[in-house]
């Protein structure tokens, strides 16, 4: 289990566990509070992530260097870039283009909207009622409560989180300790 800093909102651990997973390439979020660039570094490199933050206090985080800085460049263009944001931070296309539809100024207001829906079947992994809280597979809003392409991102989070859980167990268990951390008894 992953330990938010202070200064990350909650909602941004989803997206970190999507990007460690290789679900997503990047996220973006807002930092909370005071919080220097250097004790940001720290917390991305030990995470493999390069970091890139803007005077308004908006950080990426990528595996990849060079997307962090592009990704910021493309937040502040003027004129709209949701559907190009969207894309390069890895949100399928046909949310992004609602997004753009919507108009980002109302996503919040959406959002609210589209978390009351009822998500049948497979597609309540889609459900983004808990995102605010860091309990959700997906970090982006559903075009629609029967969105493939975000039920496709949301099974691949289960899948390989759940190929995460089992190395880790394995590793853990092959160097003598418990899936909860505790040392196994050694045979005399």
């Amino acid at each position: 289990m992953m330990v938010r800093p202070k200064w990350l909102k909650p909602s941004s651990m989803v997206d970190l566990c999507q990007v460690t997973l290789n679900v997503r390439p990047a996220f973006r979020t807002e930092v909370q509070g005071e919080v220097s660039d250097a004790e940001i570094g720290r917390w991305a490199r030990l995470r493999g992530l390069y970091f890139c933050r803007d005077r308004d206090n908006f950080v990426v985080f990528s595996k990849r260097s060079v997307l962090v800085r592009r990704l910021l460049a493309i937040d502040q263009t003027a004129g709209e870039h949701t559907v190009l944001l969207g894309q390069w931070l890895g949100y399928p296309r046909c949310c992004a283009r609602t997004a753009r539809r919507i108009g980002e100024k109302h996503l919040d207001a959406w959002s609210i909207q589209i978390s009351g829906r009822r998500h049948v079947g497979n597609f309540s992994l889609t459900s983004v009622s808990q995102y605010a809280a860091g309990r959700a597979l997906i970090s982006h809003i559903p075009c629609s409560a029967h969105c493939p392409a975000s039920l496709r991102m949301a099974t691949q989070v289960l899948a390989r989180s759940h190929r995460f859980q089992q190395r880790t167990a394995n590793v853990l268990s092959s160097r003598g300790f418990h899936e909860d951390g505790r040392r196994c008894s050694l045979p005399q």
